[in-house]
């Protein structure tokens, strides 16, 4: 077997996978010393409450070419993950969750990159493993965001991915503290490729969000990158006003016409339903934008690093194999 003289990078975010961590890291490491002369593997600790931190660190001396990269608290696996590309210093950029993505897949997806496709997105087959009222919900949010809010977000993407170290300079530049990966993938451009792919299961059940998480997410992904939402509500603010001011006009021909007016009320309280229908439902999408406006004004970084360990670069291994001295596709 040929080894491919390129710098590829893996980046992982952890999150209470004592469990998984070394058949991962195991598993990831012997297929990069099997096809490339330099490498590295980032994991990103995203505010484990296990002992994931004690896992990794004894894998340190174990194992070349890892770092540790230790988030101070929780921020989200896209965060984690964009705090692992602002340091990787690879030809090519792997992402991968250690769940469910399967590292015998690098070598394919690397020299499909190294043709020319500058990313390479990883799509999962099929949601089998989810309860129906997920997948339902999930269909339906696709089809949102693609059919009303024009949001250019792959259905059933996965944060599997390959990038070329241009697409991750151009990610890294983007200033978002949401770090939404798979769509900040799409927004930057270049050449890219979908790949469908199996997950595999290291945990016997699978982690799921909760509704609570996922509407979270929804939220925000709707609110960070489409304005149409709030263009609906200034259509539904507008129509709310005309139709107030139609009803004033109404109230005023029952007053000149009308001597007594006993009758109305149902009229009037349905009115004032349906008014206040429209103005709740602008205050909630308008009061969506402004929470985001106000947190993006606090001015506070994405991710904070609470502490970052390496492995030695010499493990058993007669050269440095994450040390490389040139690299012809490295672009800065």
């Amino acid at each position: 077997m040929s080894v491919i003289d390129c710098f590829v990078s893996v980046v992982a975010p952890l999150h209470d996978d004592r469990r998984i961590v070394e058949p991962f890291v195991v598993e990831v490491i012997e297929v990069l010393r099997q096809h490339y002369t330099h490498y590295e593997l980032i994991l990103v600790n995203d505010g484990s409450e296990d002992d994931t931190i004690e896992a990794v660190t004894s894998l340190l001396d174990r194992y070349e070419c890892i770092r540790l990269i230790n988030l101070s608290r929780s921020f989200g696996i896209d965060v984690a993950i964009s705090s692992g590309l602002d340091s990787v210093i690879g030809d090519f950029v792997v992402v991968m969750v250690p769940e469910s993505d399967p590292p015998s897949l690098i070598p394919e997806l690397i020299e499909q990159s190294r043709c020319g496709k500058d990313l390479l997105i990883g799509v999962r087959c099929d949601r089998h493993d989810e309860p129906f009222w997920m997948q339902t919900g999930a269909n339906t949010f696709y089809w949102i965001c693609q059919k009303l809010l024009k949001i250019p977000l792959i259905q059933n993407s996965t944060q599997f991915r390959v990038l070329s170290r241009p697409v991750v300079n151009a990610i890294t530049q983007v200033q978002d503290k949401s770090r939404y990966l798979r769509l900040m993938s799409s927004y930057v451009g270049y050449s890219s490729q979908i790949f469908t792919y199996n997950f595999i299961k290291r945990y016997k059940r699978r982690r799921l969000k909760s509704i609570f998480e996922l509407l979270d997410t929804g939220l925000q992904i709707i609110v960070v990158n489409s304005v149409r939402p709030l263009r609906l509500a200034s259509y539904i603010g507008l129509l709310a006003s005309i139709f107030n001011i139609a009803y004033i006009g109404y109230i005023a021909l029952i007053y000149l016409f009308k001597p007594e007016v006993a009758e109305g009320w149902v009229t009037l309280s349905f009115q004032s339903a349906i008014m206040f229908f429209f103005i709740s439902m602008v205050l909630t999408i308008l009061s969506e934008y402004v929470g985001f406006i106000l947190d993006r004004l606090k001015g506070f970084p994405a991710y904070y690093v609470a502490s970052e360990k390496n492995s030695s670069v010499l493990v058993a291994l007669p050269e440095q194999r994450n040390v490389v001295n040139h690299s012809d596709n490295v672009q800065i």
